[in-house]
């Protein structure tokens, strides 16, 4: 059901034309930002509520334009999404409705587990609702990884750029040169796609040390985090990455890490006071154990 709703939205974005010339040009998917199906509900009336169906990407026009289009659909009614600005983790635009402006929306995605939900509130006529979309599955497809490949390739020197292998990829997707070549162009400021961002999930999966994963949580939530950070979310992540930088100093994740948080001055508070509550945690609990051991050393 997943599948099907993703590529159904994916569609609707590609058939969206906004206020761009693009006549005569073969218009192509350069990103896909945030596609996925929830709920939008109106706080004040537990069952004023609509199912969303929310996609936004950047499209590419054939003379080299680059332009974010949007579409909504609540229920049965279709919106267009304009003046979007997407930064990190936090997407904001206008709603659209026959031309008319009728509404914004303001969104944050937070990470539940393995599952990217972009939450925050929508606008809509006079109305706010609060709104929850869980991010469809969407990865990379054959001929999605061969264009990303030869767009890494390009503009880079890299040991696995060969001609062969650009059209071997198309074929032969999950092939560790063709991964890797992939991986490589997702780094390259491109983690704003959520078919970048669902590779990174599954290869931190299995490495959870890797110097790029371990800042890639924090990178995901940092904004969730300056304004949530005793959530179970933050704390988790913060004891998280905590524990492997304190056992892994010299991981260049690591400073990554504290480069991110230095860019971000309230994160970086806000984390402080974490680490500081973890300490005390910490010291209370070797005080508890300290006690328990003397009293029934005791008896």
């Amino acid at each position: 059901m997943a599948a099907i709703l993703v590529l159904s939205t994916l569609a609707v974005i590609a058939a969206a034309q906004p206020n761009v010339t693009t006549t005569g040009h073969a218009i192509r998917i350069k990103a896909l930002a945030i596609l996925g199906k929830g709920i939008a509900s109106n706080p004040s009336d537990p069952m004023d509520f609509m199912i969303v169906k929310f996609g936004i990407g950047k499209i590419r026009v054939s003379n080299g334009t680059v332009f974010s289009v949007g579409v909504l659909k609540l229920d049965d009614d279709r919106y267009r999404l304009r003046q979007i600005m997407i930064e990190d983790d936090h997407a904001t635009g206008k709603i659209y409705s026959n031309g008319s402006e009728v509404g914004s929306f303001d969104m944050s995605s937070v990470m539940k587990g393995e599952t990217e939900v972009w939450a925050g509130t929508m606008d809509l006529n006079g109305v706010t609702y609060n709104t929850y979309v869980i991010e469809g599955v969407r990865p990379i497809r054959p001929s999605e990884l061969k264009d990303k490949v030869v767009e890494y390739c390009r503009t880079h020197e890299d040991a696995n750029c060969r001609d062969r292998l650009k059209n071997y990829c198309e074929n032969h997707p999950r092939d560790s040169r063709c991964v890797a070549l992939f991986r490589a162009y997702c780094m390259n400021g491109h983690m704003d796609d959520i078919r970048c961002r669902q590779e990174f999930s599954r290869f931190c999966k299995e490495h959870p040390k890797n110097a790029h994963c371990i800042p890639f949580e924090l990178k995901r939530a940092k904004r969730y985090c300056e304004e949530h950070a005793n959530s179970t979310l933050c704390r988790r992540i913060a004891h998280k990455i905590t524990s492997v930088c304190e056992n892994n100093p010299n991981n260049e994740g690591c400073a990554i890490v504290k480069q991110v948080i230095q860019n971000r001055p309230l994160l970086s508070q806000r984390l402080q006071i974490l680490r500081e509550r973890l300490r005390n945690i910490r010291a209370r609990n070797i005080a508890v154990n300290v006690t328990s051991q003397a009293l029934l050393g005791g008896v």
